[in-house]
C-alpha cells in the first residue's frame, strides 16, 4: 500500500510538470492574415475594361486555407469593406465570391492612405501568432483632392507615418501597379520598406497569375510536384486543390484518376467542388484517391496542386527582397503532425533536392541528401542568385509520397543611384563619382565605401568615398593623365534596413577621357594684339579693362604696352604649361618655337624698338627654361598619385 504522503508528493510533481509540456512541443506555423485592397477608381474602366479584378479575387478566395483570416476592401474616394475580416470557412468563401461581383470602376479619387489605415487599424504591435500580409492593387497616383498640394501631403503621410507603423508591426505589403500612370515609386517604396513584393502589370489579363504569386507570398500551402501535368497523392492527404490555367480556345479540363476513371465539370462525384472562370479552373477534392493522377489540359508553369496533410515540408522563409551578394543558411525538414521527423530509416528513403531558377542563368540543381543531420537538411543559398526574380524550389520524394515548396526572391543588383562625370571646368583631367543609396534597402548610418583606382599600367591608389551631403557620397579624382583609361573598383559595407550585414562589390567603373576642349586648355596660336588679355577664372568686373575704358596713348606708348602684354602672355603660358602634362604639351612647344623665331625676324625687319626686341628675347629665354622644367616633370610624373580625394 502506498503511503498517503507519497501520493501527495507525486501529485505535486505532476502539477509542476504539466505546465512545462508545451515548451517541448514543436511550435505551430503562424496563421495567415491576408487583407486585399482593390482600387475601384474611374480610371479602371480603361485599365481593366473586363473587370478581371473580380475573378482574380475569387482565385485567392478559392485558394485560402480554412485556418486563415482574410478580408477585402475597395477604395476610391471612400473605403468600403467588401468582405468582412473573419476566419476563412465555407460560409466566408461563399460570401466573398458573391461580393466580388460588386467590384466596379466608378470611384472619383484614389485614397490609398485611407485604404491602408482602415484595413490595418487593428494590427497593433508584433504578434507571432499571425503572418500578416496586405495585397494592394492600384492603377493611379495618390488622389484625394483636386489640389495637388493636398495629394502630395497624403502621399508623404503614407511614407512617413503608415509605412513605418506597418514595418514595425511586421505587416508585409505586396503592391500591384496596373498601368504606366500608377505611382510606381510609391508602390515600390511601400513594398521594399515592409519586405513585401512589388509587381508591375502591363494589362489586366495578367492579374490572375499575379494574384496567385502574391497569395503564395502571403500564405504557405503544402504542394506536391507537378511534372508534365502528372502528380502523386499519398494516404496522408485529406484534401487537395488544383489550379489549372487554360488558354483561349483550349478544350475543357478533365482529371484522370488512379483508378482510370475521369472527372470533369459535367461529370463530378460528390466529393468534388469545381469553380470555372474564363481562363482557369479551381478544383477542390476531399479525400482524393491515393496514387498517380493526371491533368488532361494545357501544361502551364503556374498550374498548382495544393494539399492539406499532416506530412508537411518545412523550409526557412527567406526575405522577399535581398541585395545581390547576400547569402543565407537554409534549413529543410519534414514534420508529421507538427513533430520533426528524425527517424533515419525513414529519411534514408527520401530524396531531397534543391533547384535555383533565374531568368538570367541556367537552373542550378543540388542534392541535399548528404546535408541531413538529426532530421534537418542544412545548406547555404544566395551565391548563385542573379539580379531580378529568383525561384528556390525544394522537392522531397520517396516511393510513397512527394512534397514541394517554392519561394520567389527579388534580388536588387546595386541599391545605389550612381553617376560618373568628367568635370570640364577643371585645369587638369578630373572625374567625379556620386553615389546615393536606396534608403528603403540600406541603413545610411552604417555605410562605408572604399575605392581602388587603377591605371592602364597597373598602378593602384586607394581612397575612402566621403559623405558630402544628406544621403550622398562622393569621390573626386583629379590630375589624371589625358587620354589614358582608368578603372575604379568599389567595396561597400553596410547593413540592410532589416539589420543584415552587407558587403557589395559592384561592377568595375571605367573612366574614359572624352578630351572635350574646355576654356582652360591652351591654344597653340599666339594671341592677336586685339585679344592679348588671357582668360582668368573668377575675374571681377573691376579687374577687367575694356577698350571703352582704356585711356588714349601715343603710338609709341601703345607699342610698348602691347609688347609688354605679349611678354606677360608668353610668361603666363609657360607657367601654366609647367603645371600641366608634359607628354601632351611638348608637341605644342615644338611647333611654337619656329613661329616665335619667325615673329622675332619679322619684327627686326620692321624695325621694332629696342624694348620690343628685348621683350621677345626675354620671352624666348623663359620658354627655354620652361622646356627644362617639362623634361624634369616628365621624369618624375610616374611617381605622382593621379587622384585627389575630396
Amino acid at each position: 500500500m502506498i503511503h498517503p504522503l507519497k501520493i501527495v508528493w507525486l501529485l505535486m510533481v505532476l502539477a509542476l510538470l504539466i505546465p512545462l509540456q508545451p515548451l517541448f512541443a514543436t511550435p505551430t506555423a503562424p496563421v495567415s492574415d491576408i487583407r486585399v485592397l482593390i482600387d475601384v477608381s474611374g480610371s479602371m474602366k480603361k485599365n481593366d475594361p473586363n473587370n478581371l479584378r473580380a475573378p482574380a479575387l475569387r482565385l485567392i478566395v478559392g485558394l485560402l486555407p480554412s485556418d486563415s483570416i482574410a478580408g477585402t476592401w475597395t477604395f476610391g474616394k471612400y473605403v468600403n469593406m467588401l468582405v468582412p475580416l473573419r476566419e476563412v470557412n465555407d460560409t466566408w468563401k461563399l460570401e466573398a465570391e458573391l461580393q466580388s461581383k460588386n467590384i466596379h470602376s466608378y470611384g472619383l479619387f484614389t485614397n490609398i492612405e485611407q485604404a491602408l489605415n482602415k484595413a490595418t487599424a487593428n494590427q497593433k504591435g508584433i504578434d507571432p501568432r499571425y503572418r500578416r500580409s496586405v495585397i494592394l492593387l492600384s492603377d493611379g497616383l495618390v488622389d484625394v483632392s483636386k489640389d495637388d498640394k493636398i495629394n502630395e501631403k497624403s502621399r508623404q503621410r503614407i511614407l512617413d507615418n503608415i509605412v513605418p507603423r506597418l514595418k514595425k508591426n511586421n505587416v508585409a505589403v505586396h503592391t500591384i501597379a496596373l498601368s504606366n500612370s500608377a505611382d510606381h515609386n510609391l508602390l515600390r517604396a511601400i513594398s521594399l520598406a515592409t519586405d513585401g513584393w512589388y509587381e508591375q502589370v502591363d494589362n489586366a489579363d495578367q492579374l490572375q497569375r499575379v494574384f496567385l504569386h502574391l497569395f503564395e507570398k502571403a500564405a504557405t500551402r503544402d504542394t506536391v510536384p507537378l511534372v508534365e501535368n502528372q502528380f502523386k497523392i499519398d494516404n496522408s492527404v485529406s484534401e487537395m486543390t488544383l489550379l489549372i490555367f487554360r488558354r483561349e480556345g483550349s478544350k475543357s479540363t478533365e482529371l484522370l484518376l488512379p483508378n482510370q476513371s475521369r472527372v470533369s465539370l459535367k461529370n463530378m462525384p460528390n466529393n468534388v467542388r469545381w469553380h470555372s472562370e474564363g481562363n482557369y479552373d479551381l478544383i477542390t477534392i476531399d479525400k482524393p484517391l491515393v496514387g498517380q493522377w493526371q491533368i488532361d489540359a494545357d501544361i502551364d508553369p503556374d498550374n498548382r496542386v495544393m494539399i492539406v496533410t499532416d506530412l508537411k515540408l518545412k523550409t526557412t522563409d527567406l526575405p522577399n527582397n535581398i541585395l545581390i551578394g547576400e547569402t543565407f543558411d537554409f534549413d529543410v525538414s519534414l514534420t508529421d503532425k507538427n513533430k520533426l521527423i528524425v527517424r533515419q530509416d525513414f529519411l534514408k528513403l527520401v530524396d531531397a533536392k534543391l533547384k535555383e531558377e533565374s531568368a538570367n542563368a541556367d537552373p542550378v540543381h543540388r542534392s541535399l541528401n548528404e546535408e541531413q543531420k538529426k532530421g534537418i537538411y542544412r545548406t547555404h543559398v544566395g551565391e548563385n542568385f542573379q539580379a531580378g526574380q529568383n525561384d528556390l524550389v525544394i522537392t522531397m520524394t520517396s516511393a510513397t509520397f512527394e512534397r514541394q515548396r517554392r519561394q520567389s526572391i527579388n534580388v536588387v543588383e546595386t541599391p545605389f543611384e550612381m553617376t560618373v562625370e568628367q568635370l570640364t571646368d577643371k585645369v587638369t583631367r578630373t572625374h567625379r563619382l556620386t553615389l546615393k543609396p536606396d534608403v528603403d534597402l540600406i541603413k545610411t548610418d552604417k555605410l562605408s565605401i572604399a575605392a581602388m583606382l587603377t591605371a592602364q599600367d597597373g598602378s593602384e591608389w586607394s581612397y575612402d568615398v566621403m559623405k558630402v551631403a544628406d544621403n550622398e557620397w562622393q569621390l573626386t579624382l583629379a590630375d589624371l593623365q589625358i587620354g589614358e583609361k582608368y578603372t575604379v573598383a568599389l567595396q561597400i559595407r553596410a547593413q540592410t534596413v532589416k539589420g543584415r550585414p552587407l558587403f557589395l562589390q559592384p561592377a568595375v567603373i571605367e573612366l574614359l577621357d572624352d578630351q572635350v576642349v574646355t576654356k582652360t586648355e591652351i591654344s597653340t596660336e599666339l594671341p592677336k594684339k586685339d585679344h592679348i588679355t588671357p582668360e582668368v577664372e573668377n575675374e571681377t568686373p573691376e579687374q577687367t579693362i575694356t577698350p571703352e575704358t582704356m585711356p588714349e596713348a601715343s603710338d609709341e606708348q601703345q607699342a610698348i604696352v602691347a609688347d609688354q602684354e605679349v611678354e606677360k602672355t608668353i610668361t603666363e603660358r609657360v607657367i601654366d604649361e609647367m603645371s600641366g602634362n608634359a607628354d601632351r604639351l611638348l608637341p605644342e612647344v615644338t611647333n611654337e618655337v619656329p613661329s616665335l623665331l619667325n615673329a622675332a625676324d619679322k619684327t627686326e625687319q620692321q624695325g621694332l624698338s629696342t624694348a620690343s626686341q628685348l621683350a621677345i628675347g626675354n620671352g624666348l629665354l623663359l620658354l627655354m627654361i620652361g622646356l627644362g622644367v617639362f623634361f624634369w616633370r616628365r621624369k618624375s610624373a610616374t611617381s605622382t598619385n593621379p587622384g585627389e580625394q575630396l
